[in-house]
């Protein structure tokens, strides 16, 4: 037999101490791994400002810098169409001058030699007086065009293949921190699945495509093809509107459609479809605010009308009823039919919505008589051509329109109303045809009357290769650039900024939405990185057609030839008539003196005595005429591929600026507050414990008596039994309410412990496998202070107005915790690390306790009986 000795409890003291300690360690892994929670919300912020400052810099560089280099590049058309025709102008009046001159000759009366000195001297004074009037086109082309080649100069060096690599290393960093952010938030969102009924009601007319009021089969799978739902492809859009059109009415009502969404084969369907009709809405919208062209009002808005289509009829109706009351010039309305046409016929385009179609019906039931007479202008070769639209398109379009128009319900009586019948088309075709033939015809009749004198064809055929400057240099392409390329009137921008200010918010408020509804900020298959690659793609084409203009040797060579050019040009025509003279006083030398004449002379080179000015207009500036057009369409297009970046950036940056930094404070304050009470809960119950050794023992009115005759288990097996004989004492029945609530204490101890062994396996795998996943080693600019900065350094050489905070940008990768995975792979192991050590300490420091406590329990137990068996008479 063992003594029970009254004294200190040694052993529960020190497991009890070693218990909080380990739970200490516990909570502090834990307050660790809140902190790194709340850290990923000052990261989400800060990639969120980053992302914005990107978005603006595009917005405030590039794209303003675009629409200034692609006006400069059709002025410089324009200008290059006067120099040619001034150039025509000089030498036609010099031709006519020297044959003037030469027709008033009299051998009889005149010598020779005196009469060419005076043709000469007069000749140089009207080609001085001349070419002063073509000086001011010379130093406005180089004035216009300078500054346009030295943006795509700057443009070459600073966006060079290191740049473009780096921007996009760049985006596709930020696409893996949205989506390492949006998994996160996903699996930890307290308001996943928020705000349905407004998913439902914001979806379902998505999916109603034909605007019936109910969804059919051909409504799913338009909707699968136009937002990219694969689960829906094949026979699977038919497989759930059989499954779910219960009343089999022949369409799914609302009712019916919230049961279909919620399918466990197509998860987040309503996030995907309303994400990705908002993403097109925010980025049309900043190609509205961003038009300033006519031709890009035209294109942005019908692009606007091609997405709304299928979503907002009342969208439609607001849009039509503006182009058909009179509130925006008559020839905008035009310009965006035919831009419907053009959109329906785009081969590279496969419309599932007649657009056209759509909106000339509700053009027609808003105003019939507006649209016929937008249509009557359509129909007039002259207004086709100051639009800078091809002849040969107009008839097909004109017939398009019309053809839309008989399909609209009161369209036939508007068209005959108008004057329009069957086969107007036909007449619009020959119109365009006369029209043409009688341009040829004036542009024909007017170099031949700048050219009629003989000294002018010489002239023009040894000085610009046989062909007036202008007709050898006559582009069609270029001359509808210049018409294309004129500002829209203020009426119409200020339009279109409301435009565009109403889709953009639209569209960020439905993203916010999306976000509420599913915990994201994007889907799977966006990408910032895609359109950042299409982005640069398109400003390569539009550098490297300009790239032999816009080096320093082109740019140098350029501005020296037109410097060069007047000066050259008075000496070449000067030469060459002389030339003219010489030939033209050789003839009536031999008339009057045949016996002495020789009209054998031998031929000479006479490019060898030129300066080359002419080459600037014979070679330079047709060159430049011709590739112009392409490069100011490669440009419209490297402009779109610009706002479709910074609007998609800053519609996705906002949302997650705005929800998820939030969302993580209160995550980690939820988790930071489950550990705190989990902690103070086991504190209590382990000091519990301590009192309860403490009373076992004696003290605190414990029992006193001394005895000898209890024996303390032995082995692992005899601690285990009693440990459980003294929990369950309090349902196996109890000697007194003391040892019932010990006996309570213990058994809560125990089940507390199986909680916490528990909630640290899970945490743990599931913090571990959620930074394994992500693999963020493999992103060196989340893991890298010098790689991060490096690379923001390298964006802003190309772009200037990047980050410009009072935060050095050599600061900026820390202070806006950019380092995500760093962060998470400090924090993680720090939390893990110690929670680890902490629970196994904790569990073993505990199960002993909870042992010897029982051991306690039992001997107090037995103490208590004897002392009440020895007080019995």
């Amino acid at each position: 037999m063992v003594g029970y000795n009254k004294g200190p409890p040694w052993c529960t003291i020190f497991l009890v101490c070693g218990a909080i300690t380990a739970h200490i360690l516990v909570l502090c892994g834990n307050l660790a791994t809140a902190g790194m929670i709340k850290d990923l919300g000052e990261s989400s912020s800060g990639w969120s400002s980053v992302g914005k400052s990107l978005s603006s810099a595009l917005q405030t560089d590039v794209e303003p810098a675009m629409t200034k280099v692609s006006t400069a590049l059709t002025e410089t058309i324009d200008v290059v169409t006067q120099l040619q025709k001034s150039t025509d102008v000089t030498m036609s009046l010099c031709g006519s001058t020297i044959d003037s001159a030469l027709a008033q000759f009299n051998a009889s009366t005149s010598d020779l030699y005196t009469f060419k000195d005076k043709l000469i001297a007069q000749l140089r004074g009207i080609v001085d007086e001349l070419l002063k009037r073509v000086q001011p086109l010379t130093d406005r082309l180089i004035q216009v065009l300078q500054p346009a080649l030295d943006q795509i100069k700057e443009w070459t060096g600073s966006f060079n293949s290191k740049v473009q690599a780096i921007l996009e290393e760049f985006s596709t960093t930020i696409d893996r921190v949205q989506k390492l952010l949006d998994e996160v938030m996903h699996q930890t969102s307290p308001t996943n699945g928020q705000g349905e009924e407004d998913m439902i009601y914001n979806t379902y007319t998505l999916f109603d495509t034909d605007d019936s009021g109910r969804l059919h089969p051909d409504d799913l799978r338009t909707a699968a093809r136009l937002y990219g739902i694969s689960e829906l492809s094949g026979n699977k859009a038919q497989e759930l509107f059989d499954k779910y059109d219960a009343d089999a009415a022949g369409g799914m009502d609302e009712q019916e459609y919230t049961l279909f969404v919620n399918d466990p084969s197509i998860p987040g369907v309503m996030t995907v479809v309303l994400r990705s009709y908002s993403k097109d809405l925010a980025r049309i919208g900043g190609r509205v605010a961003a038009a300033r062209l006519r031709d890009e009002v035209a294109e942005a808005v019908v692009e606007y009308l091609e997405l709304v289509c299928a979503k907002n009829m009342t969208r439609v109706a607001w849009l039509s009823q503006a182009l058909t009351n009179g509130s925006l010039p008559i020839q905008l309305t035009a310009d965006i039919l035919k831009e419907l046409v053009d959109t329906m016929e785009d081969p590279s385009k496969t419309p599932i919505i007649d657009v056209g179609q759509v909106v000339i019906q509700e053009m027609v039931r808003m105003n019939p008589d507006y649209l016929v007479q937008a249509l009557q202008l359509m129909s007039e070769p002259a207004f086709w051509k100051n639009e800078g639209f091809l002849g040969e398109q107009q008839a097909p379009t004109v017939a398009r329109v019309m053809n839309w128009t008989m399909m609209a319900p009161q369209g036939p009586d508007a068209l005959r109303k108008g004057g329009f019948k069957i086969g107007d088309a036909m007449d619009v075709k020959k119109k365009q045809d006369a029209f043409a033939a009688q341009d040829l015809v004036d542009n024909a009749d007017d170099e031949a009357a700048l050219y009629e004198s003989s000294a002018s064809q010489f002239l023009r055929s040894t000085l610009l290769g046989g062909t007036g400057a202008k007709s050898g240099g006559d582009y069609p392409e270029a001359d509808a650039a210049v018409k294309r390329g004129q500002l829209a009137l203020p009426v119409t921008l200020k339009w279109a900024q409301w435009l565009a200010a109403n889709a953009t918010s639209t569209a960020h408020r439905h993203l916010q939405e999306c976000f509420d509804y599913s915990g994201q900020s994007s889907g799977a298959m966006e990408s910032i990185a895609m359109d950042v690659s299409g982005m640069v793609s398109k400003i390569q084409a539009f550098t490297n057609s300009m790239a032999a203009y816009a080096s320093p040797q082109g740019i140098d060579r350029l501005v020296n030839q037109s410097l060069n050019f007047v000066k050259g040009a008075a000496d070449d025509i000067i030469y060459i008539g002389e030339d003219y003279v010489d030939a033209q006083l050789k003839e009536v030398e031999c008339q009057l003196y045949p016996q002495t004449c020789n009209m054998t002379q031998k031929e000479k080179d006479m490019s060898l005595d030129l300066t080359g000015a002419f080459h600037f207009i014979t070679v330079t500036l047709r060159d430049i005429k011709g590739v112009l057009p392409t490069v100011i369409n490669d440009l419209k297009f490297a402009k779109k591929g610009v706002a479709t970046v910074y609007n998609t950036l800053d519609s996705a940056m906002i949302v997650l600026g705005l929800k998820a930094p939030p969302l993580f404070y209160q995550i980690s304050s939820i988790y930071k507050g489950l550990w705190v009470a989990y902690f103070v809960f086991f504190a209590l119950a382990t000091i519990g414990v301590l009192f309860y050794g403490f009373w076992a023992s004696g003290y605190f009115g414990g029992p006193q008596s001394m005895t000898d005759d209890y024996e303390a288990p032995k082995g692992c097996m005899e601690r285990l039994r009693t440990c459980c004989n003294a929990c369950s004492a309090c349902v196996r029945g109890c000697h007194d309410n003391t040892f019932c609530f010990w006996s309570v204490l213990l058994l809560a101890q125990v089940v507390a412990l199986i909680l916490f062994l528990i909630c640290v396996l899970i945490c743990v795998v599931a913090g571990v496998e959620a930074f394994l996943s992500k693999s963020c080693a493999q992103v060196y600019i989340l893991g890298d202070v010098s790689v991060c900065t490096t690379t923001l350094k390298s964006i802003k050489k190309f772009l200037h107005s990047f980050w410009n905070t009072q935060l050095p940008i050599d600061l900026t990768c820390k202070s806006e915790n950019l380092m995500t995975c760093n962060l998470i792979a400090e924090q993680m192991a720090i939390g893990v690390g110690i929670s680890i050590a902490g629970g196994i300490l904790a569990a073993v420091m505990s199960f002993w306790m909870i042992i010897e406590s029982a051991v306690m329990h039992e001997r107090a137990k037995w103490s208590r009986m004897l002392d009440g068996e020895a007080k019995k008479p």
